[in-house]
């Protein structure tokens, strides 16, 4: 049988992600080891350590609010060494600065050595966010 591996993390300290209109930009926060087998986690980052490349299912459940004004949109996605896994994302409209909200991600990805995970996020209006719970995991499925 093969060795499990799996990470997970979560944010312990909300902080407001400055962002530009139609720009992602990593999540702020700081962020908590829960489990680790063959991962580590600093600063909002999954990072895988096994040798052996796998292929895993990542996902990020959590809520997030806006600090003011009005309607709009926002897009929550995990990346991959810095870029942006196609699918894996999601999105929800934030009605003002007292709307709080959950949403979730779940998608399939390979990782190698020393290949990491993150959450990054953008708005259509430039609005900033916090995310202000969350999880993002990794649990090998081959």
């Amino acid at each position: 049988m093969a060795k499990l591996s799996f990470g997970s993390c979560y944010f312990s300290t909300p902080a407001l992600t400055s962002l530009s209109a139609n720009t992602p930009a990593k999540a702020a926060g700081t962020t908590t080891a829960m489990q680790l087998g063959d991962f580590t986690t600093t600063n909002n980052r999954l990072t895988y350590t096994g040798a052996t490349t796998r292929t895993f299912q990542v996902g990020f459940a959590g809520t997030s609010s806006k600090g003011g004004g009005g309607s709009t949109l926002g897009i929550y996605s995990i990346y991959k060494n810095g870029s942006a896994i196609p699918g894996i994302l999601a999105t929800r409209t934030i009605a003002n600065a007292t709307d709080r909200g959950a949403f979730g991600m779940l998608g399939q990805i390979q990782l190698a050595q020393n290949e990491y995970i993150e959450l990054w996020l953008e708005t259509d209006t430039g609005d900033d966010l916090t995310i202000e719970a969350g999880v993002l995991s990794a649990v090998v499925i081959g």
